[in-house]
């Protein structure tokens, strides 16, 4: 690897100081950096215009995970690991913590954050594939101040994420019945996955999250609320057009990952 480029650094201690920086030319937010220092170590393209990192470790705001009204507040600088090992997400969200401790190798599971997987969005990025079926919704705010609350679906396609500077600050994931996720990769941890699936039950539908069959996880939403192995992945194959045009071998891996996430729900 080569040297980080020559770059201005700042770690503000308030939201107020965080979104003042970000109006700098040139300011990119930093939290756990794990894809942002190896883009600008290589000089990727994609970080050309990169001249300060903000680094928001200290900000109160993005940080801890609580109870909140009926379900949780996720803080966007939560890691991997405590996704994985917390008490409340294992009980209220085990889809989200089977997604986090399928994540990476256990230094990068220590580093990276909730925020970072959904604003550095990979096409079968574990944290976002468990959130987006348990139909979360990503707190956000803007560089001029005034919080918005916009549904996961709608903040992880790309004109969204892309729609001028802001600061994820949270997300919050609602109350559900049961929640799985599984991945198929070439190995456990450490590895992309070659497809993954989450399933969700809510109350009144049963919502599906696929990673690694498109650009970015796809969602289908199943009214009214199949369990059923069977009868879901049924459904599933009726509301996803990318799903009936998969090479054969990769949609059946594709459906039978479904059918036993929620053969551990039914």
């Amino acid at each position: 690897m080569t040297d980080l480029p020559p770059l201005a650094y700042s770690r503000p201690q308030t939201l107020a100081q965080v979104l003042i920086a970000l109006r700098r030319p040139g300011a990119c937010l930093s939290a756990g950096g794990t894809d942002l220092l190896g883009a600008l170590q290589h000089r990727e393209l994609a970080t050309a215009w990169v001249r300060e990192l903000v680094d928001i470790k200290d900000l109160g705001e993005a940080q801890g995970i609580e109870r909140d009204a009926g379900g949780l507040r996720i803080g966007a600088l939560v890691t991997a690991k405590e996704l994985a090992s917390h008490a409340l997400v294992r009980r209220l969200a085990p889809a989200l913590r089977e997604a986090a401790a399928a994540t990476s190798a256990p230094l990068l599971r220590a580093r990276g954050t909730v925020g970072g997987n959904l604003v550095t969005l990979h096409p079968a990025g574990d944290v976002a594939t468990a959130l987006l079926a348990l139909d979360a919704v990503v707190e956000v705010v803007g560089t001029r101040g005034g919080h918005r609350r916009v549904p996961i679906d709608r903040f992880l396609a790309s004109g969204m994420r892309r729609a001028g500077p802001q600061l994820v600050i949270a997300v919050h994931v609602p109350a559900t019945t049961g929640s799985g996720y599984e991945k198929l990769a070439h190995r456990r941890t450490f590895a992309r996955a070659m497809v993954s699936a989450a399933v969700a039950v809510h109350a009144k539908w049963v919502q599906v999250a696929l990673g690694g069959v498109s650009t970015r996880p796809v969602v289908a939403r199943i009214r009214p609320g199949v369990v059923a192995a069977s009868q879901l992945a049924d459904a599933l194959d009726r509301e996803l057009d990318v799903l009936r045009s998969m090479e054969t071998t990769r949609r059946r891996a594709t459906i039978a990952l479904v059918r036993r996430v929620a053969g551990r729900l039914e």
